[in-house]
């Protein structure tokens, strides 16, 4: 194996790395660029992009649509299956992505299914308005 595929797989696994220890939140390209900046890793963005579209593809990561024009954001997923069945809440203050599992949310998922023979994109459905952190800040 030569030096370039070598350094390639390191910064690969950094990168995963990186993407398992932070599984509970989603980060985007420019977070991950960033990281691998601070760590003095030497990367390009569009190969932090391929490498991010490669482990989506393989179903590691899943990658969300936070709001036309905005870019996307990624979560690691590895095994948790169920990380494809929620929802999402998108605060238009902090801009904070929010899981949401709602079993109410699933029973209308189900309904619309079955009632309008329609099948919804969680991955592409977010609820927008102000998480309880920003509405108590507007509050006080």
């Amino acid at each position: 194996m030569n030096k370039k595929t070598e350094y390639k797989t390191k910064q690969r696994e950094i990168i995963l790395d990186y993407l398992k220890e932070n599984e509970d939140r989603h980060v985007t390209i420019d977070e991950v660029f960033k990281y691998l900046e601070e760590q003095g890793n030497k990367v390009g963005r569009t190969t932090v992009y391929r490498y991010m579209e490669k482990l989506t593809s393989d179903d590691l990561l899943r990658k969300y649509y936070i709001e036309e024009g905005a870019g996307s954001c990624y979560q690691y997923i590895g095994d948790h299956e169920d990380c494809h069945q929620h929802f999402h809440m998108k605060c238009t203050e902090c801009k904070e992505l929010i899981h949401l599992e709602c079993s109410y949310l699933e029973d209308v998922n189900n309904h619309i299914l079955k009632e309008h023979n329609f099948i919804i994109n969680n991955a592409k459905t977010v609820f927008y308005g102000i998480c309880n952190n920003c509405r108590g800040k507007s509050e006080r």
